[in-house]
């Protein structure tokens, strides 16, 4: 197997040559498995602790209300420990004990009570940044395991830990984009590369919908399916368009209506309905999934998959319906003032206006 490694905007570039399996319908192309990887070191670094009883008790110590020095604390620690040469299981053990804090701090995070320390810009600015580093670093180090186990052959179907691991870099990648769009600030080269390689990993080894065993103890509710579905759907929305607690508002309105989003790839000439109702992502690129161009595609292309939300129109049709046409049936409580803002945009054909311009009140 053929290793590069170049310097990108999340790390190292490593490239992994796919086995061709012709015979498979849901076969990976023969181009690279593109992940970004931080290079580790040929021997394991003595002033790194390792010990999960160590660094768990370091972990506890953080001072979590100063958010500037756990911030920095926790990257400074994930540096050093993704440099570690460690046995996937050891390493998956101790990214899950900085997982903690870290996710508490992205889910917790508020830009208008950071604005009210009493702090300087720089440092408010700082915490940010370190916030919106910390997924992508812990993502690195489930990506390493990832890589590792695809160099030993390992099938995440049959193997828990690297199932887990790559449900764990989705969740941070997923979680770092998020953050990003809840700052304004621009999503760096390769982030959704590596959704959309991912996404791919999982449907070659067929495992999209599947959790590992003893999954709600591991803390995992949701699939890379299901992450994935959602955060393309946020990406095509634009959340520029929408204020910090709209980001929020439709992030979590979007986890209820995602059985209702297709995925698959194209199989022929699209009629007129579908293709209004169809976005495209290329798996091998670093975008979301976009509207389709009058001329369509190149069906040749085995990374193309049709993101397909007509059945999530016709959902949010229903909803809304029921919202002007309440009845003695219950109905779920959304936020129908946001939900009919967003119809427009989960349209292929909708004529989105210039970026950054707010949605219609």
């Amino acid at each position: 197997m053929r290793e590069n490694f170049r310097l990108t905007g999340l790390g190292f570039h490593f490239e992994m040559k796919a086995k061709p399996q012709p015979s498979s319908k849901t076969s990976d192309s023969s181009d690279p498995f593109l992940l970004s990887t931080p290079q580790l070191l040929d021997d394991k670094n003595p002033l790194v602790e390792t010990r999960e009883s160590k660094v768990r008790q370091w972990i506890r110590k953080l001072p979590v209300m100063n958010l500037l020095h756990s911030s920095r604390a926790l990257l400074d620690g994930l540096t050093l420990l993704n440099e570690q040469p460690l046995q996937e299981k050891h390493r998956v053990q101790l990214l899950d004990l900085y997982r903690i804090p870290i996710n508490t701090m992205l889910l917790s995070f508020d830009p208008l009570h950071l604005r009210q320390l009493p702090v300087p810009l720089a440092k408010r600015e700082q915490v940010a940044q370190n916030i919106a580093q910390l997924p992508l670093m812990l993502a690195n180090g489930y990506k390493t395991v990832v890589k590792q186990g695809y160099q030993l052959d390992h099938r995440p179907s049959k193997n828990k830990t690297l199932l887990l691991a790559a449900i764990r870099a989705c969740e941070q990648l997923g979680y770092a984009l998020l953050h990003l769009f809840r700052i304004a600030h621009p999503v760096p080269p390769q982030l959704y590369l590596e959704l959309n390689q991912l996404y791919r990993y999982a449907e070659h080894h067929q495992v999209l919908y599947q959790l590992p065993h003893a999954a709600t103890r591991a803390g995992i509710d949701k699939d890379i399916a299901t992450i994935y579905k959602r955060l393309m759907l946020l990406a095509i929305i634009d959340p520029s368009r929408l204020s910090e607690r709209e980001i929020l508002s439709t992030y979590e309105l979007l986890e209820r209506l995602l059985t209702h989003v297709e995925i698959s790839p194209p199989h022929g000439p699209l009629e007129g309905l579908e293709r209004k109702c169809c976005f495209i992502v290329d798996l091998n690129s670093d975008h979301p999934p976009r509207a389709l161009v009058p001329h369509g595609f190149t069906s040749e292309n085995q990374n193309l998959r049709l993101f397909n939300t007509y059945s999530l129109l016709r959902k949010v049709g229903e909803l809304l319906h029921q919202a002007e046409h309440p009845s003695a049936q219950r109905m779920p409580k959304i936020d129908v003032q946001l939900l009919r803002h967003l119809a427009p945009y989960l349209n292929a054909s909708y004529q989105r206006p210039s970026p950054g311009k707010s949605l219609p009140n």
